[in-house]
């Protein structure tokens, strides 16, 4: 019987996701294994003991770091005492690159083996990050394809796995039953609005997206919107604030919400690949604090803030960021799209391009089975 103890940290949404899987996969070919982690519930659905829950660590942009800065000091000193108490064979990190990075260096010089899955965008802000990845971990896991060679160039063991929500997407088409229509009455159009999974972005997006759809429907009087509810989110107080007969309010459902709807429009995000996966045309926009954008205009060194675009190398889909963001640009945006089958066509073909290029179901497999042979390493 295996008495390895793993640790993994996933600070958000996204990574509580993939981090269930992860360990639904681990267990399979590890069913003694103890694992601990800082997550969310899919996470403790698959056999993790929590430190600490996503809702308590999900905090994005400099502003709002800086703002919750006394708790993630407390969640970081405990974190540390019960790492130095269990002593765990090896740590996971998930994305989360602000705190996991930290944690890397500090797992390093305990002499505990750090596998970085999902690895943070190191390649489009901060690089000088690099240097961190290279030193303290035994390997970094990829899910982008240009991912490998670019941590490869700079000295990084980097392994390309593909990425886990093809697995999910795969999962999903072995189910025969179809999901439930979206019950709409007699609606032109369907369009699907994803705010984002974090408090302080549906705080940032939702009126925007919302006042975008009311400018549709003076175009078109019987288009119906759908709001994406994240897990963790209280979606009462916007329900109220938006009371709107034509809008409806879907928790959980993202696959549902993308393959019924004409058109998205996107909070930047993991959602973004979702929908390319789909292949569901999509106008991506984001907003952040004044002083967290112009922070990083200085650090981002990218072209591009949709993970379609990116991967791609050029603009396929339309995207826009804080000012341009405004709910007349976004319903313009968004018109083109739905007034010319041409366009549609042609953002469908690049999607289909950009989901190729992600690699085939089996990362999470490929990612645990990596993982299990460090541990068996470090047993030997």
């Amino acid at each position: 019987m295996s008495s390895n103890k793993i640790f993994i940290s996933a600070g958000e949404l996204s990574g509580d996701v993939h981090g269930g899987n992860l360990i639904k996969e681990i267990k399979k070919l590890e069913p003694n294994i103890s694992i601990s982690a800082i997550g969310g519930d899919n996470m403790a659905r698959y056999g993790a003991k929590l430190l600490y829950h996503i809702r308590d660590t999900a905090f994005m942009g400099f502003v709002e770091v800086i703002k919750h800065l006394s708790v993630i000091k407390n969640i970081w000193r405990h974190t540390l005492n019960f790492i130095d108490k269990e002593k765990p064979d090896l740590i996971i990190l998930i994305d989360y690159p602000g705190f996991n990075l930290r944690l890397a260096r500090a797992a390093h010089k305990r002499g505990i083996p750090v596998i970085y899955y999902i690895s943070p965008q190191v390649w489009a802000w901060h690089q000088s990050r690099i240097k961190n990845l290279k030193r303290h971990t035994k390997e970094v896991l990829c899910i982008f394809p240009f991912e490998e060679s670019w941590y490869r160039e700079r000295g990084v063991n980097a392994t390309f796995v593909g990425h886990p929500l093809l697995d999910i997407k795969s999962s999903k088409h072995k189910i025969p039953k179809p999901p439930p229509k979206i019950k709409t009455k007699n609606a032109s159009h369907l369009i699907g609005l994803f705010p984002g999974s974090r408090k302080q972005e549906v705080n940032r997006h939702l009126k925007i997206l919302i006042r975008s759809a009311e400018i549709l429907r003076e175009k078109h009087k019987n288009l119906e919107a759908v709001v994406a509810i994240a897990p963790d989110i209280n979606f009462d107080k916007y329900k109220r604030a938006f009371p709107h007969i034509w809008l409806h309010w879907i928790r959980g459902r993202n696959d549902e919400i993308m393959l019924q709807s004409d058109l998205l429009i996107l909070s930047s995000g993991t959602v973004t690949v979702e929908a390319a996966i789909n292949q569901v045309p999509m106008v991506v926009i984001y907003r952040l604090s004044p002083i967290s954008y112009l922070l990083g205009k200085i650090f981002i060194r990218i072209p591009f803030i949709a993970m379609a675009n990116l991967i791609a190398g050029i603009r396929g889909v339309p995207e826009l960021i804080q000012k341009k963001a405004s709910p007349q640009n976004i319903a313009t945006e968004a018109e083109r799209v739905l007034a010319n089958p041409e366009i549609r066509h042609k953002i469908k073909n690049f999607l289909k391009d950009v989901s190729s290029k992600l690699g085939r179901p089996g990362a999470t497999k490929k990612a645990s089975k990596i993982i299990i042979s460090h541990i068996h390493s470090i047993n030997d």
